[in-house]
């Protein structure tokens, strides 16, 4: 018997593949609510979508095939009826919720994330925000989840029409159609295989680099078209097998994979086993489990839990500004089951048979867009309530005019008790746990150049920059394109300060170094300066490979950019290299993963690389050591404790990195032994950047923090004075 079986071509209902919806949605479930052992269960989506290309290509070649044609109103009406209904619903609850749950100044990006999935191009927002490493920290969206259904509406939008055209004329549409499936589907896994080593976000978000998976579940129902079926045993092997390459790669794959790229293949090869496998009967073996009862009910519901867990799941725990333990995430897990079933029931059914709106075309086009009009002004209305009157430290400040206000700051200094108000604090101690920052005057200072600093209390109603500027409170290297984002090699030629001044500071390292652009830039604008920007988005001036969790690999950009910045240092001659580094690396080594003693060892040996070779390069070189963390997102949290801003203060043990903690949080060892062997001095910023334990997060009216680990350029900017007297600056 010939291993392919002639079978007579049907659209009768195939009960397992409901089985197989429920299984990608347990899976993503699973993963979602972070259940161990389910570290890649958010191959579900790539179950869905092969899904989706077998049934929506198979529901149009059989209308080409009795009609010639493919009534696009008729089809996109149908979508519109079984999809928008329930998503809209989600959408504006979700939404709404999150006004209420999340911190104030979440809930514009939420609004924005409610309009993007109305518009159905969330997927285009999130991979924006995934390849801007300014965003790489946000909280997640309650509405990440609208990113697959982003890429399946965008399907949905152009693939008739494509399979319409390209079908022609009758008497060949399928095999035209087969031309124009293999083409893009061929087309789109490269593109997928590139993206994923050069742009993973792109990969992992966007419709061209996701449709092969679409396109291998399209090429199945034109298969089906032929009547064409495996034979009763092989149909049994190639659903247990396929089924088991989903749930293997459920298990088997994490975060860490590189994905989709060719790890994809695991689950949409086994997606299309199974599909393939009931083609000729769905009623043996895996086939048949999939097929019962349970797994058809949860197939059923699977549309309405995806819409609904991700919220359910997310907006407990970032409400409560902590990691939900397993039992409550499960607990939550439950109850999204629950909340989709009676979404399924309430929602999608009336609708899907038309016993709210009817069946007609237009008018269920008229439902789709009214629908997406409220959702997109609901979140629209939300956004703008939310961004404008939020009170102190959300809107635009009105700065007290006067001498003073713009002062800079000398820190470190002594922490005094007390309630006065300082000169460039803006706000007065109150309460138990304020303190004050003031009395002894910084390293090089005069006695009376540091008045009191507030530190604790209400937020300021003058702070700098507002909460609500502070993610844009970058130093100006970022807007004139001289801090380098991923994919940059060429250092450039940014020259700020005084083009012929003297003398020339050079700055050289990752985001940590770039921080303090500002500060530097202050000095050299008032000095007469020619300051010099070298730094590059999480890349390390340290002479070692570093991962790039945002790329999914090794980062080869930075070493090939670290190589031509010091090839441009040689060049200057400059007088001063300002070196900096954030110390919290995962390192790319050959042989994989190294012990925590071992990973220090190394990052100290590489860091001192690169300080010998500067030595040669610069009159004077300045190591300054990472600056503390806040264990919080300062602004988000500020944001809800606006009456207390020491509510989102870090104690200093968890805000200052291990390796660096002594009896008066002093620096490293290694790192002043290393800048001592190449003739540097050491920096601590720590004393600046938490004077006090906890860490505070507002000192005077300055926001630290513009998020967890990089400080506002206006508080940067505000240590000048400190940072000049600890820089070895040679002779005029």
């Amino acid at each position: 018997m010939s291993s392919i079986e002639r079978t007579a071509p049907s659209d009768r209902f195939r009960p397992d593949l409901e089985g197989l919806r429920a299984v990608a949605v347990v899976l993503v479930l699973l993963f979602h609510a972070g259940v161990p052992g389910f570290g890649g269960g958010y191959v579900g989506v790539d179950v869905f979508f092969v899904l989706s290309g077998f049934l929506i290509t198979g529901l149009l070649v059989r209308e080409l095939q009795r009609t010639g044609t493919v009534s696009l109103v008729n089809f996109y009406a149908r979508r519109a009826r079984r999809l928008l209904p329930a998503a809209a619903l989600a959408l504006a609850v979700t939404v709404i919720a999150s006004a209420w749950l999340l911190p104030p100044l979440l809930v514009p990006g939420v609004a924005t994330d409610g309009i993007a999935a109305a518009l159905y191009s969330a997927n285009m927002r999130y991979a924006l925000q995934a390849t801007d490493y300014l965003q790489a920290e946000l909280a997640p969206s309650p509405l990440l989840h609208f990113w697959s259904l982003g890429v399946e509406e965008q399907f949905y939008l152009f693939w008739p029409a494509l399979l319409l055209f390209a079908a022609g004329r009758r008497s060949n549409a399928v095999r035209r159609v087969a031309v124009v499936v293999v083409l893009v589907g061929a087309g789109s896994f490269a593109l997928s295989m590139w993206l994923t080593q050069v742009a993973q976000p792109w990969a992992f978000f966007s419709l061209p680099a996701r449709a092969w998976e679409l396109a291998l579940g399209a090429g199945l129902a034109l298969v089906a078209t032929r009547s064409l079926a495996l034979p009763r045993v092989g149909a049994v092997v190639a659903s247990s097998v396929g089924l088991a390459m989903i749930v293997a790669a459920g298990v088997v794959f994490d975060t860490g994979t590189p994905f989709p790229g060719s790890a994809a293949l695991l689950p949409t090869v086994g997606a299309a086993l199974v599909i393939g496998a009931g083609l000729r009967d769905s009623t043996v073996g895996p086939s048949r489990i999939l097929g019962s009862g349970p797994f058809r009910w949860m197939g059923r519901i699977s549309y309405s839990l995806y819409l609904w867990h991700w919220p359910i799941l997310v907006l407990p725990a970032v409400a409560m500004e902590t990691a939900l333990p397993l039992p409550t995430r499960i607990a939550l897990a439950l109850v999204a089951i629950l909340v989709a079933a009676a979404s399924q029931r309430w929602v999608e059914e009336p609708i899907r048979h038309g016993r709210f709106v009817g069946l007609r075309p237009r008018r269920n086009l008229a439902l789709a867009g009214a629908l997406t009009l409220v959702v997109a002004t609901v979140s629209l209305g939300i956004g703008a309530w939310s961004f404008l009157g939020q009170g102190p430290g959300l809107a635009v400040p009105a700065l007290a005019a006067g001498p003073g206000t713009d002062n800079i700051l000398n820190l470190p200094v002594g922490i005094v008790p007390g309630g006065s108000p300082g000169v460039t604090g803006g706000s007065t101690s109150s309460g138990a746990g304020s303190t004050e920052l003031g009395g002894s005057p910084g390293p090089g200072t005069a006695a009376a150049a540091t008045p009191p600093v507030t530190i604790g209390g209400p937020l300021p109603a003058n702070l700098r920059p507002t909460l609500l500027q502070a993610r844009a409170d970058l130093p100006r290297t970022y807007g004139d394109g001289c801090h380098l984002d991923f994919s940059g090699i060429e250092p450039g030629t940014c020259v700020y300060g005084l083009p012929g001044g003297s003398p020339t500071v050079v700055l050289f390292g990752d985001s940590h170094a770039a921080q303090w652009f500002p500060t530097l830039e202050r000095l050299a604008i008032a000095r007469g300066w020619r300051l010099v920007s070298l730094t590059k988005s999480a890349c390390s001036a340290a002479d070692t490979t570093v991962w790039n969790s945002a790329l999914n690999r090794a980062y080869t950009e930075c070493d090939a950019w670290r190589e031509r910045a010091l090839a441009r240092i040689a060049t200057e001659h400059p007088d001063l290299v300002v070196m900096a580094d954030s110390r919290g690396y995962t390192l790319a080594l050959p042989g994989g993963p190294v012990a925590s003693q071992d990973r220090e060892q190394i990052w100290d040996a590489a860091v001192a690389r690169t300080l010998a070779r500067l030595g040669p390069l610069t009159r004077a070189i300045a190591l300054i050591g990472d600056t503390p963390k806040s264990s919080v997102d300062p602004p988000v949290c500020l944001s809800k404790h606006r009456d207390d801003s020491l509510a989102c203060a870090t104690p200093a043990a968890d805000a200052i990195a291990p390796v660096r903690l002594a009896a008066e949080r002093a620096a490293a060892a290694a790192e002043r032994a290393a800048a001592a062997a190449a003739g540097a001095v050491f920096v601590d910023p720590t004393p600046w950047v938490c004077p006090s334990d906890p860490c505070p997060v507002v000192i005077g009216r300055y926001l630290v923090y513009r998020d967890q680990q990089h400080l506002t350029a206006t508080f940067a900017a505000a240590l000048a004075g400190a940072l000049v007297a600890a820089l070895p600056l040679p002779p005029p």
